[in-house]
């Protein structure tokens, strides 16, 4: 289904990004383009994360993305380049932290960490997500026409998977079709944590890279977190959805309560006028009622019965 129905993810996300990249650009400079794609898309769509890492690249045309580079620049400006991305200003100091590190002489001497424990712990503003996503999409240097700046590229086995990527959208679904569930002891709720350990747990490894731009397109269009098409979904009617299942007693609430309120006013009556045999007027009263006066309309509320009235 997620092929028929195009996502944000599918064009802008991190895992299309090298593609994107001017092909005389180095790995280096790629690699280091998706780190920063992934620190700018926290709290923030993928249209305005993918405009801000085009902005940078535009802002250093015709040169590529460096370290010493993004060193260059003040704060205010690197900040006026993200600006689209949520939580800019934050991310402009971390940017230049990481900047920091990779610069020649560095603390990490242009060389990104490989694994997951490094990445997180090395980099401010990476987080476990952050981290699997860049290392199931980071480039590997073996191709690398530049053999004297092979040091500086990572040499990631393109058959281990790192982990499954949890992000809001698979964190909100994967709860909604009932495949995480709280622990009986631990947090009141789901953690991306907790949800990425069960999930590891049912989806066979190789399948670990596509689950996540998998749920994430279909969050972002089919399923999202305020509009849901369950017409369009594969799993409608199975009672496998839980939002479906909510969506449906909903309804039904809904309908309940508009046929108590027709049935109510069904059992109340107006006054019919109608004529008899010899073809005199008579109010005829079906159910006697109170009347609500005009003058409940102006404040005093005053309640008046009417009775048969006499031919």
């Amino acid at each position: 289904m997620r092929e028929r129905v195009p996502a944000p993810v599918d064009t802008m996300g991190c895992h299309v990004l090298p593609d994107e990249v001017v092909r005389t650009n180095s790995i280096a400079s790629q690699n280091l383009q998706i780190l920063i794609s992934l620190l700018l898309s926290s709290q923030t769509k993928d249209q305005h994360t993918f405009a801000a890492v085009q902005s940078l690249r535009a802002h250093f045309h015709p040169h590529e993305i460096t370290p010493e580079r993004i060193l260059s620049l003040s704060d205010q400006t690197l900040d006026s380049i993200i600006r689209g991305v949520g939580f800019h200003a934050k991310k402009t100091v971390y940017m230049k932290q990481i900047a920091g590190m990779l610069v020649k002489g560095g603390e990490l001497g242009e060389r990104i960490p490989t694994t997951l424990e490094a990445l997180v712990k090395t980099f401010p503003g990476i987080g476990p997500k952050m981290a699997i996503l860049y290392l199931q999409n980071a480039k590997q240097y073996p191709n690398e026409p530049d053999a004297d700046n092979k040091e500086a590229y990572q040499d990631l086995d393109p058959n281990e998977e790192f982990g499954l990527a949890v992000d809001t959208h698979v964190l909100r679904l994967t709860q909604q079709f009932r495949l995480v569930v709280r622990p009986a002891r631990g947090p009141a709720t789901v953690t991306p944590e907790i949800a990425r350990a069960q999930l590891e747990e049912i989806v066979p490894k190789e399948q670990w890279k596509e689950t996540n731009p998998l749920l994430v397109g279909f969050g972002q269009t089919v399923c999202g977190a305020r509009s849901k098409m369950c017409g369009e979904c594969v799993i409608a009617g199975t009672g496998l959805c839980k939002a479906e299942v909510r969506a449906k007693a909903k309804s039904s609430a809904k309908k309940r309560k508009a046929e108590n309120i027709i049935a109510t006013e069904a059992v109340s009556t107006d006054i019919a006028v109608t004529a008899d045999d010899s073809g005199d007027s008579r109010e005829e009263i079906v159910k006697q009622e109170n009347i609500v006066d005009i003058e409940e309309l102006v404040g005093g509320r005053r309640l008046r019965s009417r009775r048969t009235a006499a031919r």
